[in-house]
C-alpha cells in the first residue's frame, strides 16, 4: 500500500520506519534521492531533518543537567558571556526552562533569521530558485559565521542585529512563542558550560554512543555523495545550504540512523534508555504545562511540551520538521509503545506556503503507517493483531 501511495503522491522520494523500544520493526524507502541522476532514495540516504534536530538539543540539555553544568531553573544570565537586553522583561530572569518550552520571550525576527542561512550558489548563474531565495532576503549574515557571534549580535543591546522585535512583550513563562533562536541559545549554553561546540558535544554524548555513524551537523561531517537533492513542491532542486543557527534544524541524518534515535527515546520513556537516567528521560518528556499553568497562545492541537518534545493532544510525543526541501516527522505513541518516522526530500511548506496536495499525500502515508504499526507492535508483544 505504501508503494501505491508513493506512486500516487507528489513526493520525489521518502523513507519511513516503524520502531519500538527493542527494534526497528519496519523501514523502507521509495522514489529518488536525485531525480535527474535517477539515484534511488534509500533508508541510508542522508538529508537535513529540520526541526527534529531540536530533540537533540533537548537530549543535550538533559545530559548537561546530569553533568551538573546547570539546571532547568538556572538563569541564562548566570551563564552567558553577554547580557541579553530583553526590553519587556527586565524584572524576571529568563531561565533555561523557558528556552526549552518556547516561553522565553525571545522570538524569531524573520527579517534577521532568514539571514542565518548560508547557500552555495548553483553552477547555473541564472538559477530561478536561487534568485527567488535571495530576493526574499535569505542568506548573507555578513561577518556572523559562528553561533556565538550571531546570538550576541541578536540579543545584546550593542549587537548589530539587535531590535525590540527580537522579543515579544510577555514576561518569561507567560506566552508560548515557538522560537528557533531561543532553541539555538539553549544549545549555546551547553557550549559555554561544557567547553565543547554543540556539534562536538552531541557527537560525544548522543551520536557516537547510539552508533549514528552516518549523521552529522555539517556537510563536511558526512558522506557528501550520499546526501539527497532537496526539492520544492514543484520538484525544482534547491542549492545546498546550511545555517549559522545549525542546532535548531541542521542535523543531517538518515532514516536508519534516526530510527536508532527514536528507539532510544521509546526505551527511555519506558525507563530503559542508555543515554540518560530514567529521571532525566521523565523530565524531558513530561508535560511542562498544567491546568494551573498554561501560557498564552498554546496550540490546542499540541497543548503541551517537555524539554523541546512536543506532546500532542492525543498523547503522541516527538517533533516535526520543515525547511527548504525538507519534511520530517518523528513521533511515538507512549501508550501503544511504538513510534513512526517519515523523512522526505521535498517540502510540505515552502516559499509559496503550504502545498495542500503534498500534505494530503503525507496524511495518507502516515495513516497507513499507523495501521501497520499497530499490527506490528501487537505481533511484537505476542498478541494477535
Amino acid at each position: 500500500m505504501l508503494n501505491e501511495e508513493y506512486h500516487r503522491s507528489g513526493f520525489p522520494g521518502f523513507s519511513v520506519a516503524i520502531i519500538n523500544k527493542d527494534s526497528i520493526l519496519y523501514e523502507h524507502a521509495f522514489g529518488f534521492a536525485d531525480i535527474e541522476k535517477k539515484i534511488p532514495y534509500s533508508t541510508n540516504t542522508l538529508q537535513p531533518i529540520a526541526s527534529i534536530s531540536k530533540l537533540f538539543i533537548g537530549m543535550a540539555v538533559m545530559k548537561a543537567v546530569e553533568q551538573g553544568l546547570f539546571t532547568l531553573e538556572t538563569s541564562i544570565d548566570d551563564i552567558l558571556p553577554f547580557k541579553v537586553a530583553a526590553p519587556y522583561m527586565q524584572e524576571m530572569p529568563v531561565r533555561i526552562k523557558h528556552l526549552v518550552t518556547h516561553t522565553s520571550g525571545i522570538t524569531d525576527n524573520q527579517d534577521i533569521y532568514k539571514k542565518t542561512y548560508i547557500y552555495t550558489p548553483p553552477a547555473e548563474k541564472d538559477n530561478a530558485l536561487y534568485k527567488l531565495i535571495i530576493s526574499k532576503g535569505y542568506g548573507a549574515t555578513g561577518t556572523d559565521t559562528s553561533l556565538a557571534l550571531f546570538l550576541k549580535n541578536y540579543l545584546a543591546a550593542d549587537g548589530h542585529f539587535y531590535n525590540k522585535k527580537n522579543f515579544n512583550k510577555a514576561a518569561p513563562g507567560k506566552r508560548y512563542d515557538y522560537s528557533n533562536i531561543a532553541s539555538d541559545l539553549a544549545a549555546y549554553l551547553v557550549e559555554v558550560k561544557s567547553g565543547l561546540s554543540f556539534a562536538a558535544y552531541t557527537e560525544k554524548y548522543i551520536l557516537n554512543p547510539l552508533q549514528m555513524n552516518h549523521s552529522g551537523w555539517f556537510r563536511t561531517a558526512v558522506d557528501p555523495s550520499n546526501i539527497a537533492t532537496l526539492y520544492t513542491g514543484l520538484k525544482a532542486a534547491y542549492p545546498s545550504y546550511g545555517s549559522v543557527c545549525y542546532p535548531d534544524g541542521g542535523l543531517i541524518s538518515s532514516c536508519h540512523d534516526l530510527s536508532i534515535f527514536l528507539k532510544e527515546n521509546i526505551a527511555g520513556y519506558e525507563g530503559k534508555g542508555t543515554l540518560l537516567t530514567p529521571a532525566s528521560f521523565s523530565t524531558m518528556m513530561q508535560p511542562a504545562f498544567s491546568a494551573t499553568y498554561t501560557p498564552k497562545d498554546i496550540d490546542p492541537n499540541e497543548p503541551n511540551i517537555g524539554v523541546f518534545y512536543t506532546i500532542k493532544k492525543n498523547g503522541i510525543i516527538g517533533h516535526s520538521g520543515s525547511d527548504g526541501g525538507v519534511t520530517s516527522f518523528l513521533f511515538f505513541n507512549a501508550e501503544k509503545g511504538f513510534g513512526m518516522l517519515f523523512i522526505a526530500n521535498t517540502e510540505l511548506e515552502g516559499l509559496n506556503g503550504i502545498n495542500k496536495n503534498l500534505l494530503s499525500d503525507f496524511q495518507k502515508i502516515w495513516n497507513i503507517m499507523g495501521q501497520y504499526g499497530g499490527k506490528m507492535q501487537a505481533t511484537a508483544r505476542g498478541r494477535l493483531p
